[in-house]
């Protein structure tokens, strides 16, 4: 399986906003979509996604950068990096293109440190829960 990495658009906006529910974010919807609007168009943000041959999403990262006085020059941080179940192969794809990135932006350091401070997953659980409810309430309707 292969991928193509390149930037987000805002119409990806909808699986990156699942891909993040999957790592365990849940922003509230009008926030996400303002928040992901503006780091698309900001110059010291980059977001990027990773698309199978079927074009679908199947991951995405983002990227802050920042000048830091001590470095003498910017300093990029990975903040969220999201790869969809079955598509393991995508993240390093999806990290060394990003990295690389912000390389050729100038960043003369990147610090990897995704998804910190992030609760464990658990939109995969929240969902089998809603699923057997729903299933427990068709078969007791039935």
């Amino acid at each position: 399986m292969s991928v193509r990495v390149r930037p987000a658009s805002l119409q990806d906006g909808v699986a990156v906003l699942e891909l993040l529910e999957q790592v365990g974010y849940y922003p509230e919807p009008i926030s996400f979509a303002k928040t992901y609007r503006k780091t698309l168009t900001d110059p010291h943000f980059l977001v990027r996604v990773a698309e199978s041959e079927e074009g679908k999403i199947v991951g995405m990262a983002s990227l802050s950068l920042r000048w830091q006085l001590g470095l003498g020059g910017l300093l990029a941080c990975l903040d969220e990096l999201a790869i969809a179940r079955g598509f393991k192969s995508a993240e390093r794809v999806l990290l060394q293109a990003t990295v690389g990135k912000a390389r050729s932006m100038g960043a003369r350091r990147v610090v990897v440190k995704a998804n910190e401070g992030t609760p464990p997953p658990r939109a995969a659980q929240i969902r089998a829960a809603a699923q057997a409810a729903q299933a427990a309430t068709a078969s007791n309707a039935a």
